[in-house]
Order: structure tokens, then C-alpha cells, then sequence
């Protein structure tokens, strides 16, 4: 049987059943979800796995933050092979089965195990005043830092406590992970925001510190022939010795010469380079600034992150920082107060305002477009049809409670003059013997007076319905799905995994097709 080893950014698995029986294995953040993944860039409803006759297929459903299958991008169904590995935020996911015998066990994947010295990677520092040192990879995981408790301790004042984590991942390679440092984790000049596959050769800087980093079998050495001696007869070094010095006072007394005759000119001092640093921070700070003013938070952080690296301390830097942060998180809680409305989840989108923050574009958007009215509506909305329903099932009092709290929500709300004129037919029906409290009873005049029922409708073969709605989703065909999976319905679905499989993608491109 399939299964997907689930691995989060510390080294942590567990692993999922691949059962087609079972219906769709559905990925997100959100409770509920087959496969809960609780990182904050990972969407709520982030992707889907699902069985069809032609094979097993991923796809995302509303993927804020991007779908990946073995490093490309995907956007639409896709199939899944053995092996394969999915990226999801910072987890890793790989189909697996279970009866291959080098599947690796669960435990051996979440316990840090010891590296024989022999296959052991390395760490050689090739900058900085201690550069040729070198630090060994011995264990499976490894924190990097300024702190004598990591296992990799670097003394310099630019590498963060706990700076950095390299680990073995599922597949053998080695990954290293930046640790929220002050001065960031670059990998051959690039800053890292997530993990990376490390090669042999590449250069790993750590705050001001570049080091190199050779794999198990990579000898490479940075050597400086400090320790070399000497060998065989010293006559001919002393002589050349010699000659050398007479070279250098000759080539001396040739420059003072000139120099006598040609006094020199008053030359204009260079500029200082911290002047240069200093001048390059105030473009840097300026630029995220006007990025960050114009919405383009992607270019303000590398901007943010240049400055960083000349001046980390800086107020200035401090308080820009804090500036981007707030308009990236607010951006983010706008962004899901959208996907909740979208999603018919107004409660949560209700509490997801609370986390857009004063003073930041997504709040301005937030009061522009009123999306606040537009959750509390939604609120309304769902609770008046919750009311009506509780109505046609005859349960008054709970249609009366739903009812009051609209009222509590708004006490003016266009949705509680419905509710109201629903229980006051339901208690007069009731009253008058008839409907057995429902808002749909009618009087023995009225049924007399009822036109014949129309003749059934020619049979639907559901099955085939759903059959041609997989195959129109996996030629990226969604309206045409979301028509038949609504047919499909409509005629009454009996499999269970056509239903979910129906209800998913009708609530995912409703508006989207309905426009």
C-alpha cells in the first residue's frame, strides 16, 4: 500500500495511508483536514490527493502560498508517482511504499543518530581571522551558533546564539536552515528563508563568517604551508635571501629620488569606507521604505535584509523591520478574512480582522472596501439560513434562539424579518392543525387547487456524471466539473467518494464559475 512520509522542518515525520477508499486526502492548515500541517505559510485549504482510473493526482485548491512537485511550481492536477516529493511551506512530503524494504523507519527518521568519521561532511572556514578551521558534521543534526552549546560553537560576534541547523534529511542529503539569526544564513551569496539542499563546494556564510562545505569524501583543504620545512641544503635560500634585500633598498633609494625631485601634490583624502557602508545603508533603508509604500513587500525585504547586513543593530533597520513585519502579517490575516467570506467560515473570518493592524495597507484596503461589514453579513447570512432550516424541521424555539442572535450581531439586520415571517407561518400552521410547524405547510384549499406534480425526469446516470467531472478537472476544465459535479448532485449521489470529491470543488470554484 502507498503511504506519504510527512517531514516538518525539524526533522520530525510521521507517516499517512494512501487508501482510495477512503476518498481524498485533503492537506491544509485548517482543522479537519486529512493531513494537518500548523505552519503559518501553509494555506488553510492548501491541496488535495486524490484516486482516479487513470492514477493518483495532487492539486492545489487555494495554494496562497504555492504548491511544489519535485521542485517545480504546480497549478492544476497533476500525477504522483513513486518517490515523488511534494513541498508544502516548510514540509516536505514523500509517496512512499510500504512494502519497499528501504523505506526508513519513522523513529530512525526523528532520533539524531551519530555520523561515522569516515562519511562524515565538513565545515571549512575560508574567511574571517580564523579561517582553515574546520568543524565536523558528527551527528545526523547539528545547531550552528555563537553558543558554547551548540555543536558547531563559532566565536564571532556576528553569528547569532543559535544560528543555523544543518541536518541528514529523509533522502540522505544534507540541509541547512536558518534559525531566525540576527545577520541570516547565505548560501553562495544568496540569503536562505527556507531549507537548503547543501553540494559540496558551496559557500555557507553564517552573519560575517564564510565557510566552505566539503560532503563525506570531499577532501578539499584550505592549507597555508605554515608548518612546511625547510628541505635540503640552506645555502642557496640565504643567498637568495640576500639578493632579494639588495633589490628592495636599491628599488628604495631610486623612489626617494624621485620623490625629491617631484614633491607631491595635495591629494583630496578618500572617502572613509565606513562612510561608503553608511551611505549604502541610507539607500538600502530608503528603498525599502518606497517598496514597502508602493506594496512591493518582496523587494522591500531584500532591501530590508542588504541593510541589515551593513548595520544590524541600527534603529533605523529596528524600526523599518518592524514596520514590514506588521504590513506582511496584516496582509496575510486580509488575505484569509477573504478565503474565509470565499469559504462561507465567517466566524473566523470575523476573528481574522482582529489581526490586521492599524496603520498598514491591508488595514486601509480593509476599511475602503468595508470587507468588515461583508464578514459580519456573511455571519448573518449563515445563521438566517441555519434559522430557516431549523424551521422546516420544525424546531421553533431553536429558530427563535438563531433568530436573537442576529439581533445581537445587528439589531437592524435586513436577515431577521425573514426568520421572523417563517416562524410566525410555522406557529399559525401549527395552531391551525396543518404542516406540523413547517413554513412550507399549505392550506387543504391550496393543496385542492395544486396543479398535477410533472413527470419524473428521464434517469441520470450519476456515475457516469462523476467519471466525466475527474476527467474534466484533470484537463484543468474547473467549470465544467463544477457543472457536472452540481448535476451530479442534483440527481442524488450514493458514492461516498464522488461527494466529498463533488462538495470539495463546487465550495472551492463557486465563484469563480459563477460569474
Amino acid at each position: 500500500m502507498l503511504r506519504i512520509l510527512i517531514e516538518d522542518s525539524e526533522g520530525k515525520s510521521k507517516l499517512a495511508p494512501i487508501n482510495p477508499e477512503a476518498g481524498d486526502i485533503t492537506i491544509g492548515r485548517k482543522e479537519g483536514n486529512f493531513i494537518r500541517l500548523k505552519e503559518r505559510n501553509v494555506s488553510r485549504n492548501h491541496a488535495r490527493i486524490y484516486q482516479t482510473p487513470e492514477g493518483l493526482f495532487i492539486e492545489p485548491v487555494a495554494a496562497r502560498y504555492g504548491l511544489k512537485l519535485n521542485s517545480s511550481k504546480i497549478d492544476g492536477p497533476t500525477p504522483l508517482a513513486l518517490g515523488d516529493e511534494i513541498r508544502i511551506g516548510d514540509y516536505r512530503l514523500y509517496i512512499q511504499d510500504e512494502d519497499k524494504p528501504n523505506v526508513r523507519k519513522e523513529e530512525d527518521l526523528n532520533s539524531v543518530q551519530d555520523i561515522p568519521p569516515d562519511i562524515q561532511p565538513r565545515f571549512v572556514v575560508i574567511s574571517s581571522n580564523f579561517a582553515g578551521r574546520e568543524y565536523h558534521v558528527m551527528k545526523t543534526k547539528v545547531t550552528l551558533g555563537r553558543n558554547p552549546s551548540s555543536e558547531i560553537c563559532i566565536e564571532h560576534q556576528s553569528v547569532s546564539g543559535t544560528h543555523a541547523e544543518v541536518r541528514k534529511n529523509g533522502r540522505g542529503d544534507f540541509e541547512i536552515k536558518d534559525l531566525n539569526s540576527s545577520n541570516g544564513t547565505k548560501v553562495n551569496g544568496v540569503p536562505i528563508t527556507e531549507p537548503y539542499r547543501l553540494s559540496s563546494g558551496d559557500a555557507v556564510t553564517l552573519g560575517h563568517v564564510t565557510m566552505r562545505f566539503c560532503g563525506p569524501g570531499d577532501f578539499w583543504s584550505l592549507n597555508f604551508g605554515i608548518n612546511d620545512e625547510p628541505k635540503g641544503n640552506n645555502k642557496g635560500l640565504i643567498i637568495g635571501i640576500g639578493l632579494i634585500c639588495i633589490l628592495i633598498l636599491l628599488g628604495g633609494f631610486i623612489y626617494l629620488g624621485s620623490k625629491l625631485s617631484n614633491p607631491p601634490q595635495p591629494v583630496a583624502p578618500a572617502a572613509p569606507a565606513d562612510d561608503n557602508n553608511n551611505d549604502k545603508f541610507t539607500e538600502h533603508i530608503l528603498a525599502c521604505q518606497k517598496s514597502i509604500t508602493d506594496g512591493d513587500f518582496a523587494n522591500a525585504q531584500l532591501h530590508c535584509e542588504l541593510a541589515r547586513d551593513i548595520h544590524p543593530n541600527d534603529p533605523k533597520y529596528n524600526s523599518i523591520a518592524e514596520q514590514l513585519r506588521k504590513e506582511i502579517d496584516s496582509k496575510n490575516a486580509l488575505n484569509d478574512v477573504l478565503e474565509n467570506i470565499s469559504n462561507g467560515e465567517c466566524r473566523d473570518a470575523i476573528d481574522n480582522l482582529d489581526n490586521i493592524q492599524k496603520g498598514t495597507i491591508a488595514y486601509t484596503t480593509m476599511l475602503e472596501k468595508d470587507f468588515k461589514s461583508k464578514a459580519y453579513e456573511c455571519l448573518e447570512k449563515k445563521l438566517r439560513d441555519n434559522a430557516l432550516a431549523a424551521v422546516d424541521r420544525g424546531e421553533i424555539s431553536e429558530a427563535e434562539r438563531i433568530r436573537d442572535e442576529i439581533k445581537s450581531q445587528r439589531s437592524d439586520s435586513p436577515y431577521i424579518a425573514p426568520v421572523d415571517e417563517a416562524i410566525r407561518r410555522a406557529k399559525s400552521a401549527s395552531r391551525g392543525g396543518g404542516g406540523g410547524g413547517s413554513r412550507k405547510s399549505a392550506s387543504a384549499g391550496d393543496a385542492a387547487a395544486a396543479p398535477a406534480p410533472a413527470p419524473a425526469p428521464a434517469a441520470v446516470d450519476v456515475n457516469e456524471l462523476c467519471s466525466n467531472a475527474v476527467r474534466a478537472k484533470i484537463s484543468k476544465d474547473n467549470c465544467k466539473a463544477y457543472e457536472l459535479y452540481k448535476k451530479a448532485k442534483k440527481a442524488g449521489i450514493t458514492d461516498a467518494t464522488c461527494k466529498r470529491n463533488a462538495d470539495l470543488h463546487i465550495s472551492t470554484f463557486a465563484a469563480q464559475c459563477n460569474k
